[in-house]
């Protein structure tokens, strides 16, 4: 995910980084990486209180698997202009055998699939890339 409107209060500039002042939230679970991160950026971004940000997660039923695209639809139900690009859209299969999502990828891999499928229709801004791969 990239914010498209980047806020004035840059740190400083240098070649290659831009350091900005994000504030820094610490995952509660070994599971909500992203979730934290999500809370980062709004706090950075585009503030909402606590109470919001958990109500939002509730009306998208984010449980303890949280993939990237549920982040899309969060920051979209929180109104935040964001663009979400990825090379697969869809389920990477390849995350199949790693610890984990291997206990529930195929119920995970339907629910997904849906969100994908059903992204443009609700709005969430999903756009496939093709970049290089870095190893």
């Amino acid at each position: 995910l990239t914010p498209l409107n980047l806020p004035h209060h840059i740190l400083f500039l240098t070649g290659d980084a831009i350091l900005l002042n994000v504030p820094v939230i610490r995952q509660l679970y070994h599971w909500d990486c992203g979730l934290a991160c999500a809370r980062m950026v709004l706090k950075y971004l585009h503030p909402v209180s606590d109470e919001e940000f958990q109500g939002a997660c509730w009306k998208l039923k984010l449980t303890e698997s949280v993939w990237t695209i549920d982040l899309a639809y969060l920051m979209c139900q929180l109104g935040v202009r964001y663009r979400f690009c990825t090379q697969t859209l869809g389920v990477d299969k390849g995350f199949r055998n790693q610890s984990f999502y291997k206990k529930h990828f195929d119920t995970e891999e339907d629910r997904v699939n849906k969100l994908f499928l059903k992204a443009e229709s609700k709005s969430v801004v999903v756009k496939q890339w093709r970049g290089l791969h870095q190893h």
